[in-house]
C-alpha cells in the first residue's frame, strides 16, 4: 500500500482472502467470526498499518458500555466525597466513547451493605467495574469471580495481592503506614504510642487502614523500636461515645505523647486534644479533609499524608477506555499516586 492511499476495509478483505463483512465484524468486534479468520484480518490490518476511526466505529455499532463504580457512601467533607468529585471529569472522558459511568454506594463499615450494593450493581450488567476493597477477603472472592467472567475490575484506595484485577490506582497503603511511623518516631523516640482505630464494628476492619497498620509495624521492626502500643477503638460518628472514650483514655495514659490513626478521621482525636489543651503531642493521620486541615493549622495535628484522590476515577476511565474500546491492557497493574506530606506550613497551598 502506498502511504498516500487511504486503506479501506475492502483492501484488507482482498489481502486476507475474506469478505468485507468478515473484516467489518472483526474491526468492530461484533458478530460471529472464526478465530482463523479473525487472526488473518488482524495480521493484515497490522501489516498495512490500518487504523480504524474509533468514533465512526462507535457511531456505526451504536454499542453502549457501562462502567460501574461501587464506593463507600459519604457525607460533606469526608474522604469519599472527594473521590466522587472526580466523576464529572471521568464522564467527560468516557462519554465520547459511549461509556456511561454510574455510581453505587454502601456503608463503609457494613459488609452486608457492601454485598447489597454489589448485587444492585451487578444487576445492571456492567462492562467494567471499579471497587474500593474495604473488606479484604470478601472483595478478593468477588474479584476472582469477575476474572472468571472476564469482566474488567479496577481497584482504588487499596489493592489486593494475588487477584486478577485489571489495574489499581491509589496510594501504596503499606508504604504510607511505614512513612507515617517515620514521621511519628524519627525525631522523637517514644516509650508509648497510642493507636486509634476508627470503626463501627471491630470485626469488620477496613483494608486500607489495616495495610497502613502493617506498614507501621514493619517500620518498628526494621528500626528495632521497642515501644508499647496502646490501642483504642472509637466510633466514626458517635461524638458522645468518643468524647467519653477519649477523655478516659488520656486520663488513664497521661504520659502518651505519640498518637496515630490510619484513616481519614484523625480530626476526632485532634478535637479532643484541643479540648484538653494537651501540649507536646505528635499526632499523625491521613487525608486533607477540611477538618484535618483545620487541625494542622491549629497545631493539634503535626502531619497528614495525603493524595489527590479526586483524580482516581479519571485514571480508571482512561484505563477502561483503553480496555473496552482499543482492546489495550494497561502497561502495569499497580499505579501508585504520590504520597504528599502536609504540615501547618504548606497545607493551604496543596489545593488551588
Amino acid at each position: 500500500m502506498t502511504e498516500d492511499k487511504r486503506i479501506t476495509i475492502k483492501d484488507i478483505a482482498q489481502l486476507a482472502g475474506v469478505s468485507k463483512g468478515t473484516v467489518d465484524r472483526v474491526i468492530h468486534n461484533r458478530g460471529e467470526v472464526s478465530e482463523a479468520s479473525r487472526q488473518k484480518v488482524l495480521e493484515v490490518a497490522q501489516r498495512i498499518g490500518y487504523k480504524p476511526n474509533i468514533y465512526a466505529s462507535l457511531l456505526a455499532s451504536q454499542k453502549k458500555y457501562l462502567m460501574a463504580c461501587l464506593l463507600p457512601d459519604y457525607g460533606p467533607g469526608e474522604y469519599w466525597e472527594r473521590v466522587a468529585q472526580g466523576l464529572e471529569a471521568a464522564r467527560k472522558k468516557s462519554e465520547p466513547f459511549n461509556i456511561d459511568i454510574r455510581l453505587f454506594t454502601y456503608d463503609l463499615f457494613s459488609i452486608e451493605s457492601f454485598q447489597k450494593g454489589y448485587a444492585e450493581m451487578i444487576a445492571h450488567q456492567p462492562d467494567a467495574i471499579v471497587l474500593a476493597p474495604t473488606f479484604r477477603e470478601k472483595v478478593r472472592g468477588l474479584v476472582n469471580e469477575l476474572g472468571r467472567k472476564e469482566i474488567p475490575c479496577l481497584l482504588i484506595d487499596s489493592y489486593l495481592s494475588d487477584c486478577p484485577y485489571l489495574a489499581y490506582y491509589g496510594m501504596p497503603m503499606f508504604q504510607s503506614g511505614y512513612l507515617a511511623a517515620h514521621l511519628l518516631l524519627d525525631r522523637q523516640p517514644a516509650q508509648q504510642v497510642a493507636i486509634f482505630r476508627i470503626h463501627k464494628d471491630k470485626d469488620a476492619l477496613n483494608n486500607s487502614a489495616e495495610r497502613r497498620r502493617e506498614g507501621f509495624m514493619s517500620y518498628l521492626a526494621d528500626h528495632h523500636l521497642e515501644c508499647a502500643l496502646v490501642e483504642e477503638y472509637i466510633h466514626p460518628y458517635d461524638s458522645d461515645f468518643n468524647g467519653a472514650v477519649l477523655e478516659r483514655f488520656f486520663r488513664n495514659n497521661p504520659d502518651i505523647r505519640h498518637i496515630i490513626t490510619f484513616n481519614s478521621r484523625v480530626h476526632l482525636i485532634a478535637e479532643q486534644l484541643e479540648r484538653e489543651k494537651r501540649e507536646n503531642t505528635i499526632l499523625v493521620g491521613f487525608d486533607d479533609l477540611p477538618k484535618n486541615i483545620e487541625g494542622l493549622k491549629k497545631g493539634s495535628i503535626q502531619f497528614l499524608i495525603a493524595q489527590h484522590s479526586e483524580n482516581l476515577l479519571s485514571y480508571c476511565a482512561d484505563t477502561v477506555i483503553n480496555r473496552l474500546i482499543y482492546h489495550n491492557p494497561p502497561e502495569k497493574q499497580n499505579h501508585f499516586v504520590p504520597m504528599d506530606i502536609l504540615t501547618r506550613y504548606n497545607a493551604e497551598y496543596y489545593r488551588f
